[in-house]
């Protein structure tokens, strides 16, 4: 019975823990530029669902999703950040793969970890830790803008215990996003994004059981977020060829 109990905690404590990670990155795929800095916050809402027979049946829960990040061009094509929030604590790197000039298309991998340490005065000790690998592509517009793209793998760990007993989950997830980070001014980007993610394998163990490899959740995450990003970043580089063919229209960028 106590095993079970122990089970259950730790499949629960994943379900809300995995809940609280950002399932959208909130940021362009190009990077800032060396010396470049920006804020942004980011209001949004997140969902859990979990889908299930006629037995079973189904549930979810909607929850208000607020952060605020901050990030650095360390040089052209690496960005350094923190984020903290609805989101616990979160490092972020983003190094880009494609020419910083390139006027049309940005690729870059943008490695994250967050997590959090819980203890207690009755030895009860629980952490949670997330790893995230979004590979971020950006298709950039002539007047500055940039639609992005983000499919996602992340690893969780979740663990909890006390001096006598102790749980563990692991979980491997896949998902994607995708956001238009719209310039409004030179130093200004709103940015709507939309993402997801899913458990595909789950790993389960406790103190008194051998570990159990799962798979096949039924359900997911899904997030919305409206960034507010305050920050120069990069100017635009129009490609030259569309400037050219155009420069007698009167249209106007957006």
């Amino acid at each position: 019975m106590m095993r079970r109990a122990v089970v259950a905690f730790a499949l629960c404590a994943g379900f809300a823990g995995t809940g609280c990670v950002s399932v959208s990155h909130v940021q362009t795929a190009d990077t800032l530029g060396a010396g470049k800095f920006q804020f942004a916050i980011e209001p949004g809402v997140g969902g859990a669902a979990v889908i299930g027979d006629s037995e079973t049946g189904s549930g979810g829960i909607y929850y208000p999703h607020i952060d605020l990040a901050a990030r650095f061009g360390v040089t052209e094509r690496v960005d350094l950040g923190v984020r903290f929030g609805s989101s616990l604590a979160e490092l972020q790197s983003k190094f880009l793969l494609t020419s910083p000039d390139d006027p049309n298309m940005a690729i870059s991998v943008a490695p994250s970890v967050m997590g959090v340490f819980l203890g207690s005065d009755d030895d009860t000790v629980g952490s949670y830790v997330n790893v995230a690998l979004p590979v971020l592509v950006g298709f950039k517009t002539a007047g500055g803008s940039e639609l992005v793209l983000g499919p996602r793998v992340s690893a969780t760990r979740i663990s909890g215990g006390s001096s006598t007993e102790s749980a563990a989950v692991n979980l491997l997830s896949v998902g994607a996003s995708v956001g238009y980070a719209l310039r409004v001014t030179e130093g200004f980007r709103l940015m709507p994004e939309v993402g997801i993610s899913v458990p595909v394998i789950g790993e389960f163990n406790t103190t008194d059981s051998e570990s159990e490899l799962g798979a096949g959740f039924n359900g997911g995450f899904i997030q919305f977020k409206l960034g507010f990003l305050f920050g120069r970043g990069r100017p635009i580089n129009r490609d030259t060829r569309v400037y050219v063919n155009n420069a007698d229209s009167n249209d106007v960028d957006i």
